[in-house]
């Protein structure tokens, strides 16, 4: 009866991961990425048949909204080049490309109404934010409302720049002082409230509402000044508040999620600036990040601010006193992808010797081996992994990935060989280091923790086309920020049937590899490729021409690491993992892998760390 009992717990929260998973991770669709099939010239002609204007903007086609525009109300429909996502400017309506196209069609052929007000019910599902702000700020006070002297002990609480009141009160914020809590609002489209940013002091906390995928910024106007159609974007608040303290800017752009992403939806509310100036910080992540967003908001109207000694971020430069207008001037505009020269790459390598330790990039926590030898995670890489099968490849790549995960490095996992379920179960159970089905009681709050890490899955499974897999990739890397792909395994875009002639498999791999190289290096995005190996090697141990098919995946490779297992050979055999090939250092060796069944780990954790391991539903 208790074994029974324990089989039924075990179904529920297995129906409990499915639904978890497909309602959190499952981001990559064919509906989504369905404008990959279709050129810009494609898309503005069909635009143009069935709309009577059609702007093109910086980012978006913009038209008159099919949904809400009257006499009365003229709206507009943003739709982004790269993806077809739509959101209107009045109503908010927003979805995929492919439900925008048959409302496009419907409304013109004036046919099936009942089918147009269904897809309209499905374009207004977000969640109406001015209510919810309404109920945040109830117990508030806003900071324009503050007596000098209360202004004044709010910014010593938060350790904020003496920004004047009244700029303050640009931002309408406001201010719980029952438990030491500001709001800044997220304002999007026709400066309507489509979130919030809290800050706490007790403890200290940051937290941007709604977590993902918001709309809106925070804005700075300064008063009586004009319109330039000039934008200084930054990453923090503190940044921000430095910026209107210097009053070195008519409008400066505070993004939702500091530089861990920028959202697509938030490109259309960027579309009025003619010229935007990115100003991060001075470190080689905020480098690589400007550019990223560079190329998003479209990179012929950025401008960067190059990270220097003299041109920190602007917290620091106001801290150093430094001259604002001066280092805005210095502004340059990004450089042609095909055009580069000393000049233009004299500073990143400067930055590179002042910052060799944050060069090298994010360092694992769970291998500290391979930080000796790898140095870190570069973006831009190209890694092949490869081994005898059933050596734990998946398993040893799912810890790999999900270490680099939880410090923020956003993730996209295809697995082809194992389904979703496993490959999450798997890493859940790393992730917390004890069994899953021993601690049930406990799987909502893992469940919790685990929803917070930028990880994403494609939902492809078995054989699939190359094509519509880079479809996939690139569609999650423009709109997640994705800075690692791993792809399990190479052989699932090739065919798993036996070809008469293998140089059609051989050439297949090739070109496969050819194109996720150069996705790593345009994209600057790290690939993580598993490949089988050539044949099982009994006696002799693996290199890097055992790897399946040509010698191309070694020779792209920047990074080759090969999983040995020496237990069915030796008597006291082990199972490492040798890093045969090294492009940055050309440091090699190896790493033991003892696998904790437990924990699925193959990290050397102490007992104690084990025993006290929580986690907390921050």
């Amino acid at each position: 009866m208790l074994f029974k009992l324990l089989l039924q717990i075990c179904a529920q929260k297995t129906q409990h991961i499915k639904y978890f998973i497909s309602k959190k991770y499952f981001h990559i669709n064919n509906e989504e990425f369905i404008l990959k099939n279709i050129s810009l010239s494609r898309l503005k002609y069909f635009l143009k048949q069935q709309c009577s204007s059609v702007v093109e903007g910086h980012t978006c086609f913009i038209i008159d909204c099919p949904l809400c525009n009257t006499i009365k109300t003229k709206s507009k429909i943003y739709i982004n080049k790269n993806t077809g996502f739509f959101i209107c400017d009045k109503c908010k309506s927003m979805g995929s490309w492919n439900i925008l196209e048959k409302i496009l069609f419907l409304k013109k052929s004036n046919e099936n109404l009942k089918e147009l007000d269904i897809l309209k019910i499905k374009c207004n599902l977000k969640e109406n934010f001015i209510e919810r702000w309404k109920r945040v700020i109830n117990d508030c006070q806003s900071i324009r409302d503050l007596s000098a002297e209360e202004y004044n002990i709010f910014l010593n609480n938060f350790s904020f720049p003496h920004v004047l009141q009244k700029d303050m009160s640009q931002l309408n914020c406001f201010y719980n002082k029952t438990i030491n809590v500001i709001y800044f609002p997220l304002i999007g489209l026709n400066t309507s409230i489509v979130g919030y940013k809290l800050f706490s002091t007790k403890p200290q906390k940051e937290e941007t509402v709604p977590a993902s995928e918001v709309s809106g910024c925070i804005e700075y106007r300064r008063y009586h000044s004009k319109n330039d159609g000039t934008a200084i974007i930054v990453s923090t608040i503190d940044d921000l508040l430095a910026m209107m303290l210097k009053q070195s800017a008519n409008i400066i752009i505070c993004l939702p999620y500091n530089l861990r992403s920028l959202p697509q939806q938030l490109l259309p509310y960027m579309e009025s600036f003619k010229k935007l100036i990115l100003w991060f910080g001075n470190d080689e992540v905020s480098w690589y990040t400007a550019r990223h967003f560079a190329k998003k908001l479209n990179e012929k109207r950025c401008y960067l601010i190059r990270p220097t000694d003299l041109q920190p971020r602007p917290k620091l430069a106001a801290e150093m006193n430094y001259d604002f207008n001066n280092i805005l001037k210095n502004a340059q505009p990004l450089w042609h992808k095909s055009i580069i020269t000393f000049q233009d790459l004299k500073e990143e390598i400067l930055i590179d010797l002042q910052n060799n330790d944050k060069v090298q990039g994010v360092k694992w926590k769970r291998y500290t081996t391979l930080n000796r030898i790898l140095k870190g995670h570069r973006r831009g890489e190209f890694t092949v992994l490869t081994g005898p099968t059933g050596s734990g490849k998946t398993t040893f790549m799912s810890e790999y990935s999900l270490d680099l995960a939880m410090q923020g490095v956003n993730t996209l996992w295809g697995s082809f060989e194992i389904r979703n379920v496993r490959l999450i179960r798997t890493m859940l159970q790393q992730m917390i280091g004890v069994p899953l089905n021993e601690n049930l009681e406990n799987f909502d709050t893992y469940a919790n923790a685990f929803e917070k890490l930028p990880i994403y899955f494609m939902t492809f499974h078995g054989e699939q086309n190359i094509k519509i897999v880079m479809d996939a990739v690139e569609h999650a890397t423009y709109v997640h920020d994705i800075a690692h792909v791993v792809i399990d395994n190479i052989q699932f875009m090739m065919g798993m049937t036996n070809d008469s002639k293998y140089v059609d498999r051989f050439w297949k791999q090739d070109n496969i590899i050819a194109k996720f190289r150069n996705f790593a290096t345009v994209y600057n995005c790290h690939v993580t490729m598993i490949i089988h190996p050539r044949k099982e090697h009994k006696a002799e141990e693996l290199t890097t021409s055992s790897i399946f098919g040509s010698a191309k995946a070694s020779q792209e490779a920047d990074n080759v690491l090969i999983i040995q297992d020496n237990r069915l050979t030796s008597i006291r055999g082990k199972k490492y993992l040798q890093v045969a090939k090294n492009r940055y250092s050309g440091d090699l060796g190896i790493m033991v892998l003892d696998f904790d069944k437990s924990s699925l780990s193959y990290a050397k954790l102490k007992t104690k760390e084990k025993k006290n391991l929580k986690l907390k539903d921050e």
